[in-house]
């Protein structure tokens, strides 16, 4: 059982369970029943528990993919990895990818058509084809493997909102008023998260290309430090790193502005301080060592990031 967890990345999938849970019950149902004085909301618990679980079997399916790729590599450089370990086969490995896949993808079909739009379901194919071509390809490529996997994982939220913006689009059908004025608040704070997830993910997968530079230049993968060099990946990770810094800078000086002090200061010690500190880090970094600390510590930071779901939320009351 460990070893199956390991190979789905169960980690990886909590935080999307997370991610999406917070988002839909802290900020979008709030906003239903404070703003539009409404019970409707996009998903009955039922079917948000199907939502959850469609996205998490196709980020799965993505994850066992990735090791079904990377085999003969894990097998020298992480031979405790399920595969190259023996605990799965690389044919179980390829039936599970195909099993969690199509459970993902008739799960989107059937949500889609609960809301009544079916072709949401195309999405989740979308999804599955580009984690594929990730994994066999995309990945070899300097830069674009890693925006892809960055894209996908801001990705989430915005499929969240796809479903949102089809239940206020039927709200405003009905009359219900200040729709607009409720998909302007919650595309804000989409862009936020989603910006957050996916730069803080970018920066995560290049630091994890400088962590793997010895294993991906031995097996030709072309990843952008192999192809360009180490200080060529390291000044694209601080490039990222300083985007995320100036975005929280933004938001930060939103939330002063609106005299909203818990929010900015939150920001400021649980995201703007680690970040800047990983930043240095990072400029600092040799060794593979130093580059799986940074690693870590980014997945810190994206939890503290969306950790401040709650918290704000806490404020507000």
């Amino acid at each position: 059982m460990i070893a199956f967890f390991r190979l789905i990345r169960i980690a990886n999938l909590l935080m999307i369970a997370l991610c999406l849970s917070l988002f839909y019950y802290l900020i979008i149902v709030p906003a239903h029943h404070t703003k539009l004085f409404t019970p409707i909301v996009p998903f009955i618990t039922q079917d948000f528990i199907l939502f959850v679980f469609s996205v998490v079997l196709i980020a799965a399916s993505g994850n066992i993919i990735n090791d079904y790729f990377d085999f003969e590599l894990d097998r020298e450089y992480k031979p405790n990895r399920p595969l190259p370990s023996g605990a799965f086969t690389l044919n179980t490995a390829m039936y599970l990818h195909g099993l969690f896949a199509i459970a993902g993808i008739c799960l989107g079909f059937y949500e889609g058509w609960q809301i009544g739009n079916f072709k949401i379901g195309y999405v989740y194919i979308i999804c599955v084809l580009l984690l594929y071509l990730y994994s066999a390809y995309l990945k070899k490529i300097p830069l674009i493997g890693n925006m892809v996997v960055a894209g996908l994982a801001a990705f989430i939220f915005v499929l969240l909102m796809m479903f949102e913006a089809n239940s206020l689009n039927f709200l405003k059908r009905i009359h219900v008023v200040n729709t607009d004025y409720v998909m302007d608040i919650l595309l804000w704070q989409l862009r936020f998260y989603a910006g957050f997830a996916f730069l803080t993910s970018l920066s995560r997968e290049l630091i994890k290309d400088l962590e793997d530079i010895e294993g991906d230049e031995a097996y030709n993968i072309q990843t952008l430090p192999v192809h360009f060099g180490m200080t060529a990946g390291k000044i694209t990770a601080a490039l990222v790193l300083f985007f995320l810094i100036a975005g929280v800078a933004y938001f930060q000086q939103l939330f002063l502005t609106a005299n909203a002090m818990k929010q900015f200061y939150y920001l400021l010690f649980a995201v703007q301080i680690p970040v800047v500190i990983t930043f240095g880090l990072l400029l600092r970094a040799k060794e593979s060592k130093d580059f799986r600390v940074l690693s870590y510590l980014l997945k810190a930071i994206m939890l503290l990031g969306i950790l401040s779901i709650p918290a704000f939320s806490l404020f507000n009351k």
